[in-house]
């Protein structure tokens, strides 16, 4: 994925709900985003693309997507986003 790509998954990263927002945030600050392959940069193009209500409640740990590189990149930003907490 080029440059431009990414800067625009970034950016579209961005939520109307305050908690995705920071979730997201300090997963693409934090360095997790710059980590992805080019498969999880797909998977995470996808994932952007859920209801923000339903993106909450997976990154709290109360649902699970069928999907498993999906849910493996739920995992990764909820994790990154754990260790800022405490």
């Amino acid at each position: 994925m080029d440059y431009v790509a990414v800067e625009k998954l970034k950016w579209r990263s961005r939520r109307s709900m305050l908690e995705l927002d920071l979730y997201f945030e300090r997963f693409i600050s934090g360095g997790g985003f710059a980590e992805l392959n080019e498969t999880e940069l797909l998977a995470y193009q996808h994932l952007i693309t859920l209801d923000d209500a339903d993106l909450l409640l997976l990154f709290q740990g109360k649902g699970e997507l069928a999907d498993p590189e999906l849910q493996n990149l739920v995992n990764k930003i909820a994790q990154q986003n754990f260790y800022k907490e405490v």
